[in-house]
């Protein structure tokens, strides 16, 4: 290639094309990758905390709890059912939830430190102490704990059932109800101090002298209450021997065991079936009982016989009555 200029023709180098500029590159975007269910992956802890709380959903918890990975702090968006789950031994140290249900969980020996719901239902569990800090938005269910001796020195919650709880025998001072207490069955023999809620027993509305004190309660008395299902509380309360003794009663029928005399009593009671009892003495000791039987029963020996287990006094034949 030449080109003509004043001084001749001259060679000339092709001229060089110049590539169009082009934009820069993006950057690589990474390799997608399957992501983590929540309670897989590591919880981030936060400036100044020890720990972040971990978040799952109700889909989720039983999974986490029940294959051993217990978070220090949990917070679930939903329930958390575990009714009847042999497997389940602890719960976190900290749990927020809406429900907490595990009822029945028979190895289940260890509760949250700190609660966060708005109904828990723990009934039947192994449980013997409750430490920290719990607040029950409604209904806390601790019932028919037979180990549970300890509630959690802060503990607020609308209405608490503790009943079937022999060996819890205080109420911690920091305790906070505003509707109602359950204690039939506990070890309880009173309230601390402060302390002013509505007392149940068995369902039933009752006052601290028939929870706590029933000794001072006198038959007759009782006889005057004109609700049913309260005087039949007033009348367990009291105790059917001392109700029957202090009120001599009917005597239906009369006969002889091995203990000596035995009566077969009738207390009749307004717009309630009767209390019809059997009054009989142990030969070894000497001492008297009073045994409740069925109000159509009308014979010490039918009595004798249906405390036996037979429907037919005539199948009943001891050989020695103790």
């Amino acid at each position: 290639m030449f080109r003509i200029t004043a001084r001749g023709r001259q060679t000339a180098r092709p001229a060089t094309a110049t590539p169009p500029t082009l934009p820069p590159a993006a950057p690589a975007l990474p390799v997608a990758m399957e992501p983590q269910p929540a309670f897989l992956r590591p919880p981030v802890a936060p400036a100044g905390s020890a720990e972040a709380p971990l978040v799952v959903g109700p889909d989720q918890v039983r999974a986490l709890l029940l294959a051993g990975r217990m978070p220090a702090a949990l917070v679930v968006s939903g329930p958390v059912r575990l009714r009847g789950e042999a497997r389940l031994r602890e719960l976190p140290r900290s749990l927020e939830c809406t429900q907490l249900d595990v009822r029945d969980c028979p190895n289940l020996d260890l509760l949250p430190e700190r609660l966060r719901a708005v109904n828990v239902r723990a009934s039947g569990t192994a449980v013997r102490e409750i430490d920290g800090d719990w607040l029950v938005r409604e209904h806390l269910d601790l019932s028919n704990n037979p180990r549970l001796n300890r509630l959690p020195e802060r503990l607020t919650a609308r209405s608490l059932d503790v009943r079937n709880c022999p060996q819890l025998r205080q109420l911690p001072a920091g305790l906070h109800l505003t509707h109602w207490l359950e204690v039939a069955g506990s070890g309880l023999s009173g309230l601390p101090a402060g302390l002013r809620v509505p007392l149940r027993w068995q369902g039933t509305s009752v006052d601290e002298r028939t929870a706590f004190r029933p000794d001072e309660l006198r038959a007759i008395d009782l006889l005057q209450v004109r609700n049913v299902t309260h005087r039949r509380v007033l009348i367990d309360r009291m105790g059917l021997e001392r109700f029957v003794q202090e009120l001599g009663g009917l005597v239906l029928d009369r006969d002889r065991d091995a203990g000596g005399e035995r009566q077969l009593l009738s207390v009749p009671l307004t717009d309630d079936e009767p209390i019809h009892a059997l009054k009989v003495s142990c030969p070894s000791t000497g001492h008297h009982y009073v045994l409740r039987v069925p109000p159509h029963i009308r014979t010490c020996r039918r009595a004798a016989a249906w405390l036996a287990g037979f429907d037919n006094e005539q199948d009943y034949r001891p050989l020695i009555e103790t």
